[in-house]
């Protein structure tokens, strides 16, 4: 069976591509806007094509290259924070790219599986009644970000509904772990303990809303749950991806601080706060269990503990250059 994966590179990307290569016994093969000089571990006998998927040439020519038996879509502008003052670019590149990939499918490699990676944040804000949100829960986009995300359903139920492609979505609740960048919560912490115990920062972290609270899922366990949806996945369904457990973000800080030694003082930055953030999230993922005995397996705890040692790895390298 070969799989393409598109943004490989990415965070999910690298696990997913790594996964499936080392305990599916499938043939990985990927797209990305670029292609590192040293390809990370996990990617090392991985052919990835350099390719924007806004190239709608480009897209065609290398699926019917590749001609996978099924395609996971990761590649996305995966920000909310921020996502107003770069609301057109979410939209062209998570909209536009889905576009070109799926007709590039269409015409190129028909009965391939596609699961495209949408995001709990199309649900919106949802009273706390109402909790845990299910796949049934309307979506409500309340930033630039999720809106794009439905859109990018639609574009898949578009190419399912007119043409009965086996499209399935999955829509994943927060997902950290080792590798994550970016603006997301956990990294955000990690990387700054990691650069306080370097010396490198003054002991100040500087946080959020810490009592909004979330539902995490390590990634590793979020893409062990993608090869299933591929496997056995209702075409036209979306799937939840979640642990079904909430953690304030106070919590998250507390265990990360629980695994240093520093003690830095804590100052609350108003530019942390998103204006649609939404108190409480959780999921209800009883769906994709229902394909089997899926289910988180790794703690969250030592999702943590390998995020933080992960940034201390990578402020390490960055001194000693």
């Amino acid at each position: 069976m070969k799989i393409l994966i598109t943004g490989i590179t990415g965070f999910a990307g690298r696990h997913l591509a790594a996964f499936l290569s080392k305990e599916c016994n499938v043939d990985v093969t990927g797209m990305d806007l670029s292609v590192p000089p040293e390809k990370p571990a996990g990617l090392r006998h991985v052919i990835i094509h350099c390719c924007d998927l806004a190239d709608t040439a480009r897209v065609k020519e290398l699926i019917r290259q590749e001609r996978p038996d099924a395609v996971i879509h990761l590649a996305a502008r995966a920000q909310v924070a921020g996502a107003w003052e770069d609301a057109a670019a979410i939209m062209e590149t998570n909209v536009v790219c889905t576009q070109s990939l799926m007709q590039a499918v269409h015409e190129s490699a028909p009965q391939a599986r596609v699961l495209l990676i949408s995001s709990s944040e199309v649900y919106g804000k949802v009273p706390a009644e109402q909790m845990p949100i299910g796949e049934d829960s309307p979506l409500k986009p309340n930033n630039p970000y999720s809106a794009s995300k439905v859109a990018v359903e639609f574009i898949g139920l578009e190419y399912f509904y007119a043409f009965g492609a086996p499209v399935i979505i999955a829509r994943p609740f927060n997902h950290i772990g080792p590798g994550q960048r970016g603006n997301f919560v956990v990294p955000a912490l990690a990387s700054q303990i990691a650069e306080i115990e370097a010396g490198l920062k003054e002991s100040v972290l500087k946080v959020g809303w810490l009592d909004s609270e979330r539902d995490f899922t390590d990634v590793r366990d979020i893409v062990r749950a993608y090869w299933l949806l591929i496997q056995k996945g209702e075409p036209g369904l979306a799937y939840n991806i979640a642990s079904g457990k909430r953690h304030k973000i106070r919590e998250i800080l507390d265990t990360l601080l629980g695994l240093t030694e520093i003690r830095p003082r804590i100052e609350s930055v108003p530019e942390l706060m998103r204006p649609s953030d939404t108190p409480v999230v959780v999921g209800d993922a009883s769906r994709l269990r229902k394909l089997n005995t899926w289910g988180p397996e790794i703690p969250i705890e030592d999702s943590l503990r390998d995020a933080l040692d992960f940034w201390r790895r990578s402020v390490g390298a960055q001194f000693s250059a």
